[in-house]
């Protein structure tokens, strides 16, 4: 084991240690997730479980969190670092909410029962309300399937990750390890409460802006996020050789597992769920944390999953939306289905790509300049 700390930095990028593993297992949980939201048109999702690498993405932010920011409050002030936090996390927020309104009206269906019906005005209005990231209420669900952002229905993540944000600078910065770790086992225990008394058995909660989803999102959020920031404070991880390539395979094999357990017995597949972000999530964080690439060409893979990864996450879902329609009025089988698939999955990378090369890097780099 070692501290995080410890680990050499590849490149003089930053006078602070590199955590490139973890850039890269960002990376690797993104395209899980756009494999996820493609299977999750059919009935049995070949990647049942891909949801759960939004959990992962909050413990990698509170992780992430610590280690940029526990050691600045010295010298920045709550204004400097919400700052930071909006030029990092809003330009792509924006964009995804314009990319939706593009997209929106080919993904007229029956799944989407008010597209058809909705005028430009209120989707001018939805647009706004997801660029500035206000969930929509029912007045203003433009779909009809009551997403919080029904333009760009992933967006619902990010506002909770801005709750963890405030949470942070309000509060959580200042606890100690040990409180934050007596938190972590709190939230682990309501956590475990809130997937297991799931009908469903499942943490499939936050998207829809009801009391249920606010509440049942925020332990969602809290204990990755918590979790995370107790991990880095903790100062210990584990090295391991090839860790992108192990951790990576963690997650390639846990997140598309099938479900677990019999429909009657729904409690099975939330056990499994509470292994995986209890246990598993944590253990792949702290081996990212503690490792490095082996070689130029590994640290240059971790950089371009990292910087796709954002982007990746908050463009998918609008080609998606045009696919699910697709697929809604042809009802295709296979043979004709998976050419598609695999024609929309790499549509998603080409436009992730493109925005993160043309729009988000150049517009942070320049509002970060100011």
């Amino acid at each position: 084991m070692t501290s995080a700390a410890s680990s050499p930095p590849i490149s003089g990028k930053s006078s602070k240690s590199r955590l490139p593993i973890l850039d890269g297992l960002r990376g690797v949980a993104a395209l899980i997730v756009v494999a996820y939201h493609i299977f999750d048109s059919d009935p049995v999702n070949l990647v049942n479980h891909g949801y759960l690498a939004v959990d992962f993405f909050f413990m990698l932010s509170g992780y992430v969190m610590g280690y940029a920011y526990d050691d600045r409050w010295s010298t920045m002030s709550l204004g400097s670092f919400f700052k930071r936090r909006l030029i990092r996390l809003h330009p792509m927020v924006v964009m995804g909410s314009i990319l939706g309104a593009v997209f929106f009206y080919f993904g007229a269906c029956g799944l989407f029962p008010l597209v058809d019906g909705t005028s430009f005005g209120m989707l001018l209005l939805s647009t706004l309300m997801g660029a500035l990231l206000i969930p929509s209420v029912k007045s203003v669900d433009v779909r009809g399937v009551g997403e919080a952002y029904p333009l760009n229905g992933p967006a619902w993540s990010l506002f909770f990750e801005y709750l963890a944000n405030v949470a942070y600078a309000f509060g959580l910065r200042k606890f100690s390890c040990r409180a934050l770790g007596i938190l972590s086992v709190m939230l682990a225990v309501l956590l475990g409460y809130v997937i297991l008394t799931n009908p469903a058995g499942t943490i499939s909660y936050g998207w829809m802006f009801n009391g249920e989803h606010v509440w049942k999102g925020m332990v969602r959020m809290l204990f990755p996020f918590v979790t995370g920031l107790f991990l880095f404070r903790l100062g210990r991880t584990f090295q391991m050789k090839h860790a992108l390539l192990l951790t990576s395979l963690l997650l390639l094999i846990a997140l598309p597992m099938p479900r677990v357990g019999p429909a009657a017995a729904p409690w099975v597949n939330g056990l499994y769920e509470c292994c995986i972000i209890l246990l598993l999530l944590p253990a792949i964080v702290l081996i990212g944390a503690g490792s490095q690439p082996l070689t130029r060409f590994g640290e240059k893979v971790c950089d371009f999953l990292g910087e796709l990864s954002y982007p990746l996450y908050l463009t998918h879902y609008p080609i998606h939306y045009v696919f699910y329609a697709w697929l809604n009025h042809r009802q295709p089988d296979w043979s004709l289905k998976a050419p598609v698939a695999i024609g929309v999955y790499l549509a998603s990378l080409l436009a992730g790509y493109v925005v993160m090369r043309f729009l988000d890097t150049p517009i942070r780099s320049r509002l970060a300049g100011k």
